[in-house]
């Protein structure tokens, strides 16, 4: 993947996930729902790590599989406008190549917290 098609890569993300935590900070459940806010806690680590980290597109595969483990796990459900914007990271999460099979968990969102 060229420098450009990466740079591009990091920009839609940052813009996906300032996209996404926009909508679910304004949850009715958001306060409640412990799960949603470690999902919103997750998504601002990795907008600020995103510019600088070696494999941008394997940390979006990373945060996009923590986001629907978190689902199931805390009955979140996402309604469309939200599953869209996690399908698009998806899609960039995608580019990695990265199957997951071989990588670490990131299960907990402490994960995020440390040099990926």
């Amino acid at each position: 993947m060229s420098k450009a098609e990466t740079a591009e890569n990091i920009k839609k993300s940052k813009e996906l996930i300032s996209s996404l935590y926009d909508l679910l900070i304004k949850r009715d459940d958001y306060k409640e729902n412990s799960g949603l806010q470690d999902i919103t806690d997750v998504l601002v680590q990795v907008n600020k790590t995103i510019d600088t980290n070696k494999y941008p597109e394997r940390l979006v595969s990373k945060l996009v599989s923590y986001i629907y483990s978190m689902g199931p796990a805390h009955r979140i459900f996402f309604p469309k406008d939200q599953e869209s914007l996690i399908d698009e990271l998806g899609v960039i999460a995608q580019k990695s190549g990265n199957t997951g099979l071989y990588s670490g968990s990131f299960d907990f969102k402490s994960e995020f917290f440390k040099t990926l």
